[in-house]
């Protein structure tokens, strides 16, 4: 056989190889995809009103308050928190932030000593804080890292849900387009959007304390 021959025909075996790794790659890539898009568990309802219980977090006279609960090491938060420090910025001085990093109950104490906190802490002027055993988080009905709720002057809740449109995806959305809408105009047409990240009892993507 010749060597052109030789070279022939180890190229058409390995046609069959190459299709079926491109064939890997593909339902690889289409998983990813699939889990990007796919929002966290849909926790309660949050309060319509203010929660009274939430006793640590004193609303500001005159101004939208928004809390933002987080899993300290939930990677799929960090756009969430990109968002955020974009809708700060844009506010005006009228929206209170305030984001709950999540500890669970026997967790360690360096838990929430993360890069994610680290972000959250040169977000300028906003409280961050630690919700041991996510006690606030529950009263806000909130399951899934990176849940927002924003309540108005009067303590009405105006809207729930995320600020992102896929689990680490930065850019526009329609949570951080509702949240914009109310504290420029008082109203917006939606109130609630899904939330994309890991779950606040479980991160599968957290690296091990």
């Amino acid at each position: 056989m010749t060597k052109a021959a030789i070279k022939l025909t180890k190229s058409i075996i390995g046609i069959p190889s190459a299709v079926v790794w491109c064939g890997v790659v593909a339902i690889g890539i289409l998983r990813l995809v699939q889990y990007q898009m796919t929002p966290g568990a849909k926790g309660r309802e949050a309060p319509h009103i203010w929660p009274a219980e939430v006793a640590d977090i004193a609303r500001k006279p005159g101004q939208f308050t928004l809390v933002m609960m987080l899993h300290p090491q939930c990677p799929c938060s960090r756009a969430s928190l990109h968002e955020l420090s974009h809708l700060t910025s844009r506010a005006a001085g009228q929206l209170d932030v305030r984001i709950l990093f999540i500890k669970p109950q026997g967790a360690p104490a360096e838990w929430c000593d993360s890069d994610l906190w680290k972000q959250a802490k040169n977000i300028p002027g906003v409280n961050v804080s630690i919700d041991d055993d996510a006690s606030d988080a529950s009263i806000f009905g909130a399951t899934t890292s990176g849940q927002v709720v924003v309540y108005d002057a009067s303590g009405a809740l105006r809207f729930s849900g995320g600020i992102t449109d896929g689990r680490g995806h930065e850019g526009d959305n329609s949570g951080f387009d509702a949240i914009l809408g109310l504290i420029r105009n008082g109203n917006t047409a939606v109130s609630t959007t899904p939330v994309y990240g890991c779950s606040l009892g479980v991160c599968p993507l957290a690296k091990k304390k």
